[in-house]
């Protein structure tokens, strides 16, 4: 006489759904905590983005609402889906260092009018430490507004 198979025990099918459930509420979590980012700006908008010598130039194309001045804005440098922390603008012509990795890289803001405000007609360098941007990255500037707003730019390297 055949003996009949039991499928599952108790014990065992209750110890996927609780490990399923683990998971989900896991992922739920990881998901809500998340930081938010600012949202996009519509008060300041760059120019497109030109490589020269392997270095990136853009300009600041148009300004709503402001003033804003350069002690405001914090800047994020991300290369390839890897953010530095966010640091302050520096002042007119000053050089911002940033390190991603065994990367340097160099942001240089210079205020055309020289008001101490980032205005239309500014513009930003963004370069290696002593030589060009690395061939085959995507990067993202974000300037942050204190807190309030975001305006950012994106460029690839060939």
């Amino acid at each position: 006489m055949a003996r009949q198979a039991r499928l599952q025990s108790p014990a065992f099918l209750v110890a996927v759904f609780a490990a399923v459930a683990v998971v989900i509420t896991v992922s739920f979590l990881a998901f809500s905590v998340r930081p938010r980012s600012p949202s996009t700006s519509t008060n300041l908008a760059f120019s497109s983005v030109a490589l020269v010598n392997g270095n990136a130039s853009f300009a600041v194309a148009n300004v709503s609402g402001g003033p804003y001045n350069a002690v405001g804005f914090q800047v994020t440098l991300i290369v390839n889906d890897f953010a530095a922390p966010s640091v302050a603008l520096g002042p007119n012509n000053s050089v911002t260092h940033i390190t991603i990795g065994p990367n340097h890289y160099r942001i240089v803001w210079t205020d055309s009018n020289g008001d101490g405000a980032v205005n239309v007609g500014d513009s930003f360098i963004v370069s290696g430490d002593g030589g060009p941007l690395p061939a085959l990255s995507y990067f993202e500037i974000d300037l942050r507004w204190q807190m309030q707003w975001t305006a950012k730019v994106t460029w690839s390297t060939p």
